[in-house]
């Protein structure tokens, strides 16, 4: 008997077609998916700009499906998605840069609509200086000095700060709302003020308040322990090697570099070292607790600080 396989290749897809439309009471063509994309989003515009910042605006669109989101691309490259309620957008620039933006929708079964307008903005300079912080004495011993100050204000969000002592700079520039000034000489007055400058105008504030302080005499008795270590951060980097670091201590009369620093794993101690960071092998994934005590050079040992770290 001759067979056709044409006959029945076409009566199998016709029996397929039944079955589809007994079970979804349409053809499969009419239950294709959604192809149609969202109309595009018009009069993208910049309702603010400042050196540091623009904030945009849009004209919603719209999508018969009902449901969709808004990419907005930033000439720097990155594309941020927002929920399609939003038609507001603001980010953080650098001053005195020229930036472009365009914005478009994608319904949920990924039709992407055209592009709005693109917009192009260049922020102005900044020429607005940090205020000037407050400083203050933490502690003092024969050739070091150790200081907080507040944080100071600007337009933009990134300020660093420079100590001074006796009108030059001392050390380098910090993010950091403290300091600890070394290489002093022992029962000898100086002046300390500190400065902030913003990061990308280059605007420098007035001085701070004047400080004036006086080293201590170096004394051969010493019964005072360091302040407590700053414990701690870090984390694991694969395996059980954790990395911790910590804000050193502070001594009456031992030099901050010459502090010791006995670190506990787990209740026994690990090693000592000196500095602000270390490498410990932990003997267990899961919780691990490290102590830090600081130890001066006449051997006096300050509280400890704990913390817990979870290593996988």
């Amino acid at each position: 008997m001759i067979r056709n396989n044409q006959f029945w290749r076409t009566a199998r897809v016709a029996a397929i077609l039944v079955v589809l439309v007994s079970l979804f009471g349409t053809s499969p063509a009419l239950a294709a998916r959604d192809r149609k994309p969202p109309t595009k989003p018009t009069n993208l515009r910049a309702t603010s700009l400042t050196p540091h910042r623009v904030t945009l605006a849009w004209n919603p669109s719209t999508d018969d499906s009902g449901t969709f989101s808004y990419r907005v691309f930033v000439s720097w490259g990155s594309t941020t998605t927002l929920p399609q309620t939003q038609t507001t957008y603001s980010v953080s620039l650098v001053p005195a840069n020229t930036y472009s933006f365009y914005v478009y929708a994608v319904d949920g079964s990924g039709n992407i609509s055209q592009r709005s307008n693109t917009l192009t903005v260049t922020t102005p300079p900044d020429t607005i200086a940090p205020t000037s912080p407050v400083v203050s004495l933490v502690g003092v011993n024969p050739t070091e000095v150790s200081l907080r100050w507040t944080a100071s204000t600007d337009d933009g969000l990134h300020i660093l700060y420079q100590v001074f002592v006796n009108g030059s700079p001392n050390g380098a520039e910090t993010w950091n709302l403290a300091a600890v000034i070394h290489g002093l000489t022992p029962e000898t007055t100086y002046e300390i003020t500190v400065k902030a400058r913003d990061l990308y105008g280059q605007n420098v504030s007035a001085p701070s308040n004047a400080l004036t302080v006086t080293t201590s005499a170096v004394s051969a008795t010493d019964t005072e322990p360091p302040s407590s270590p700053g414990c701690c951060g870090g984390g694991d980097v694969g395996g059980l090697e954790l990395n911790i670091f910590w804000g050193q201590s502070f001594d009456n009369q031992t030099p901050q570099a010459s502090i010791a620093y006995e670190i506990y794993l787990n209740g026994v101690l690990d090693h000592t070292t000196t500095g602000d960071r270390a490498v410990l092998y932990t003997t267990q994934f899961g919780e691990n607790t490290i102590t830090l005590i600081a130890v001066d050079g006449a051997g006096n040992r300050s509280e400890p600080s704990t913390v817990t770290f979870f290593v996988q």
